[in-house]
């Protein structure tokens, strides 16, 4: 037999021997760690994705934020919702932040307006955009003409345009250009947005009880509007007392849109109750001068909300302990141009330039207005008005009316 084969087996040294063992214990630490680590990693990733997408699910649209937590009714919630362009839930709504009531914000101010005698018994304020010239003009030109007015109303009835700034400073070079010209502008300093037509309305507010001690009636309406003024007058010189007035076209147990695409969306960190409370539509509406000064001081402790009527004839309304009141000859809602309707119209909307010429020349036109036309009844806010056919001509009609009675007022 080979001698070989029957030597011992040389065996490591120990040193050696340690070294590999020493090796494998730190190689099987390694795995545990990072193994260890994997899990904490998944464990996280598994309680993340859940609340992302819980998250995620409610947000739409631009302008995407986490609200912070709020109480209502004694439980907290934390809302995710899309903010509202130019308020978002952390931009203060402190009205005195923007009005600045102790100074004068006016810009552009039009002499006389109310200083001159007589005292005006009733001013128009039309709410312009600042590059709605070409509806200026043609309010201007028809029913807010001054010279026919001032024929007719002896100067007692008045008419001036508040705007405010634009970013564009060549427009703002012509409207100070069209205030002197026609002396008929209020121009203020804010951002003439849609979003800041509170800030407006309330800037209009200010500069009436400021600069119109001796008015009796204010009327706020807006560029695309016509108003029959001989029937407004006819109405506020019929009514049985002054103080207390405020009157348009009553709007009741609204809902805030929580649509974020739409155009009158109101998120929950702006208002959070179920209804508004009754307002006036601000196509138009008109209040005594101690209503003025009653709404305005009303709003400078009334945090802002972007719909300007339901801010103004709403919420400082309700807080002043005032009560809006429906007239059937304010509406909303676009009429036909017919003369025997607009004879007992105050307010009609959605008026262009072109239709407005239309209007003005139909109610003054001689033949025209001589015409016999049919006897109405004054519409109830309650009553509902028949509809010929469902599927006829009349569909439009219908469900536009179907969704103003949804808003009926008891």
């Amino acid at each position: 037999m080979d001698r070989a084969r029957l030597l011992p087996l040389q065996l490591p040294p120990a040193s050696s021997i340690n070294g590999y063992n020493g090796n494998i214990k730190g190689k099987v630490s390694f795995v545990k760690r990072l193994a260890l680590g994997f899990i904490v990693l998944v464990g996280f990733g598994l309680l993340y994705v859940p609340a992302y997408h819980s998250a995620q699910r409610q947000i739409s649209g631009l302008g995407e934020t986490m609200s912070p937590v709020r109480s209502v009714g004694g439980a907290h919630y934390l809302a995710s919702v899309a903010q509202l362009h130019g308020w978002g839930y952390n931009t203060t709504r402190d009205t005195c932040t923007y009005i600045r009531p102790e100074n004068v914000t006016t810009i552009l101010d039009p002499k006389y307006i109310c200083s001159e005698t007589p005292s005006p018994y009733l001013l128009i304020v039309v709410c312009s955009a600042v590059r709605n010239v070409n509806a200026r003009l043609a309010i201007r030109n028809t029913w807010g003409n001054k010279s026919h007015l001032d024929a007719t109303y002896n100067s007692s009835v008045r008419l001036v345009f508040l705007l405010g700034q634009s970013d564009n400073d060549t427009l703002n070079s012509f409207v100070m250009d069209e205030g002197h010209l026609y002396n008929d502008i209020i121009q203020e300093s804010f951002h003439d947005t849609y979003n800041n037509l509170t800030l407006k309305s309330v800037m209009l507010l200010k500069w009436a009880v400021a600069n119109c001690d001796k008015l009796t009636f204010l009327m706020k309406t807006d560029d695309d509007m016509f108003i029959n003024v001989p029937a407004l007058v006819k109405a506020l010189k019929g009514r049985s007392k002054v103080n207390g007035t405020l009157t348009g076209a009553l709007i009741c147990n609204a809902r805030p849109i929580t649509d974020p695409k739409n155009k009158w969306y109101t998120p929950k960190y702006m208002y959070s109750e179920r209804t508004y409370p009754n307002y006036l539509s601000g196509t138009g509406y008109v209040m005594s001068l101690d209503v003025a000064h009653q709404l305005y001081k009303a709003a400078l402790s009334t945090p802002v909300l972007h719909l300007e009527d339901v801010y103004v004839t709403g919420l400082c309304a309700k807080r002043a302990g005032v009560r809006p009141v429906n007239h059937y000859g304010f509406s909303y809602v676009p009429r036909k141009v017919d003369v025997c309707a607009l004879r007992e119209t105050i307010t009609a909307h959605k008026i262009n330039p072109s239709t407005m010429h239309n209007i003005w020349n139909k109610l003054n036109d001689s033949a025209v207005m001589g015409q016999v036309c049919p006897s109405r009844s004054v519409p109830s806010a309650t009553k509902k008005t028949p509809v010929t056919g469902r599927f006829g001509k009349n569909i439009g009609l219908f469900l536009l009316r179907s969704r103003l009675l949804s808003n009926r007022c008891v």
